[in-house]
């Protein structure tokens, strides 16, 4: 018996142009989703040259050139059909994909959230075709005059999708994607031709060259002498690439690239594997720079685990975890970056050389006569800057804190402690208002301290303890004072007789010359050569010294990072950043004056309790505190 309920169906199959855009939200993220698929293609496509053009970080026009074996009247409609692709014939194909694309969703989710216009020729065809695509609906498809190859041009991105539109972050963020997009297939396919265009300004021109050349091509030619090679290879997997030396190690991820079949994947165990054969190398919170490439076979091997085609699943993650960490530690020691004992070589005395006309003169030794272990030891010297300067025989404390506001200042700190799990610490906040800004910088003459662990000041008031981070105070005060400086009173440069010269990135180097003016009211004087070279023609006059390449380097990756988050506040992320970078190229103070003169700078400061970075600049141990260690 059959029923009829059409008055109560509720399930309807989706309209095509619909479907492409529940699709298009997995696909297409961002513009460096569209770079990434076009690229791609264009790869799959045997192109020897791509060109890949970009106004408003994608939000204009997206457009990829190719020189490849292009496609048929019909493929070049069929190409915007969803589940259409010449990469797969069965589900056999899938556990030995060799292409890049292989889904047949990439060119229908972009068509159906932008505008398309595609212009291919096949060489051995007399003419070509255009196909016009607009929110899945085709506009033209027509025979057309071309040249060999593919030409994707996709306009106005999320036209008709407004909310995913008002997503995208600034044209810095976006076009940073890009450019990583960019650099992900431009790095393994070494042997193409590559070029980058943004708002018609040429930034990379990429020719066929070897991996390490193309290397230094993209990040610049101070990777020449960082770079070393990684080869091993069994009947299982090969590896290939170069790893860095284990001090241009950084803090984040960004130069740290793993390709397997000459795909960009990324895989937590192998990135793990490479770090794990820098330890004790690499400062902790450090990453090593790495370009490895994997070559396995695609069986074993998943790659259909995200549309994105990042993610991926190995068949036996723990072989090639081993194989890989050790192939690293085998380079690493190669080049002698790792500690090696060597008990061939012999080490002979080499006596000091003795200047002609001077006799040898025995050593002489000294005895005490008047020694006695049993004597009570008599009381040692009151000394500024070690431990015994807190001896019971010192003066009191009480004494030399007494005068301007200084012992009402740490008083304040004390009423405005907080508990917590590490003790008792200070409320950044509550600083700001504790005492005005004359108590704030008078430190007694008599100050007794000592340094410790070549990073800690410690000193003292009646029964507390005050330790004070010096890396953390040094990146308060460098950061009041650089926002001073773009603010209002510019740092002196000092001018260089021999200027340095540096080397950046393309998109460094674009950060760099819109941040000249603010470099230059911190003290450093950039002069823009070429397309990837500064000249440093000056320097603050405070003293600073130290790598200005990597200060550089760093400081527009940090800031670049931090836009975003600082969008509204340049200036605060430009002081953030370069008081980050130049916290450790400062001496620790160590004698009464130093430790003085340091001390009365960090309470000047508006917030001396915390760094730019949110991290504890002052910790106070209390007697109470002191009971719960030994009870």
């Amino acid at each position: 018996m059959c029923v009829s309920t059409n008055n109560m169906d509720i399930i309807k199959l989706l309209s095509d142009a619909v479907a492409n855009q529940i699709a298009a939200g997995e696909v297409v993220q961002r513009p460096a989703s569209v770079v990434k698929e076009l690229l791609e293609n264009a790869v799959d496509a045997g192109a020897t040259s791509i060109q890949l053009i970009v106004k408003d970080a994608g939000r204009t026009l997206i457009q990829v050139i190719d020189n490849g074996k292009g496609m048929s009247f019909n493929d070049a409609r069929m190409c915007f059909e969803r589940h259409a692709t010449s990469k797969l014939q069965s589900a056999d194909d899938l556990y030995h994909i060799t292409t890049k694309g292989f889904r047949g969703e990439a060119m229908a989710s972009i068509a159906a959230i932008a505008h398309v216009e595609l212009k291919t020729k096949r060489p051995e065809e007399s003419t070509g075709t255009l196909v016009l695509m607009e929110g899945s609906q085709v506009k033209a498809h027509e025979v057309i005059a071309t040249q060999d190859g593919t030409s994707v041009s996709v306009k106005n991105l999320f036209f008709n999708v407004p909310a995913r539109r008002n997503f995208l972050k600034s044209d810095n963020v976006e076009m940073t994607h890009i450019e990583e997009e960019f650099y992900r297939v431009a790095l393994i396919h070494h042997d193409l031709e590559f070029s980058l265009y943004h708002n018609g300004k040429a930034l990379l021109q990429l020719q066929p060259s070897n991996f390490k050349q193309r290397i230094i091509h993209i990040f610049g030619n101070h990777f020449k002498e960082k770079l070393y090679p990684v080869e091993q290879s069994t009947e299982f997997m090969s590896i290939s690439g170069f790893i860095a030396k284990p001090e241009n190690a950084k803090k984040k991820k960004s130069e740290q690239y793993m390709f397997i079949n000459h795909r960009y994947v990324r895989h937590n165990l192998l990135n793990y594997a490479v770090e794990t054969a820098y330890q004790e190398l690499i400062p902790q919170g450090y990453r090593p720079a790495y370009f490895i490439e994997i070559e396995i076979d695609p069986s074993a091997i998943d790659i259909n685990v995200s549309p994105t085609k990042v993610e991926v699943k190995l068949q036996d993650e723990k072989l090639m975890f081993g194989f890989l960490n050790a192939a690293v530690k085998k380079s690493l020691g190669t080049m002698s970056l790792t500690p090696q004992l060597d008990f061939d070589t012999e080490q002979g005395l080499v006596p000091p050389e003795r200047p002609a006309g001077h006799p040898i003169v025995m050593p002489s030794t000294g005895v005490n006569p008047n020694y006695n272990p049993f004597d009570t030891v008599p009381a040692r010297p009151k000394t500024s800057g070690s431990f015994g300067g807190f001896s019971s025989g010192s003066a009191s404390w009480k004494e030399h804190t007494s005068m301007g506001g200084w012992d009402d200042f740490l008083k304040g700190l004390n009423t405005q402690t907080v508990e917590n799990n590490e003790g008792r610490q200070l409320e950044s906040e509550e600083l700001i208002s504790c005492a005005d800004e004359e108590s704030k910088t008078v430190i007694p003459e008599d100050l007794e301290f000592f340094v410790m662990g070549g990073r800690y000041v410690f000193f003292k008031q009646d029964d507390q303890a005050f330790i004070v981070d010096v890396l953390n105070a040094r990146e308060r005060i460098l950061y009041d004072r650089y926002l001073s400086a773009l603010d209002s009173t510019p740092i002196r440069v000092q001018q260089s007789l021999f200027p340095d010269t540096i080397t950046l990135t393309p998109a460094q180097a674009d950060l760099a010359d819109s941040l000249k003016e603010d470099f230059r009211k911190l003290g450093y004087e950039l002069e823009k050569m070429d397309n990837t070279h500064f000249a440093v023609n000056g320097t603050p006059n405070d003293g600073e010294s130290g790598d200005i390449q990597s200060l550089i380097e760093n400081a527009l990756d940090s800031f670049k990072s931090n836009q975003f988050l600082y969008r509204a506040d340049k200036n605060r992320n430009m002081a953030i950043c370069m008081a980050r970078q130049n916290r450790s190229r400062y001496p620790v103070p160590k004698s009464a004056p130093e430790v003085r003169a340091f001390l009365e700078e960090l309470f000047r400061c508006d917030c001396p309790a915390t760094s730019p970075s949110e991290k504890s600049i002052l910790h106070i141990i209390g007697t109470e505190e002191l009971k719960r260690y030994f009870e």
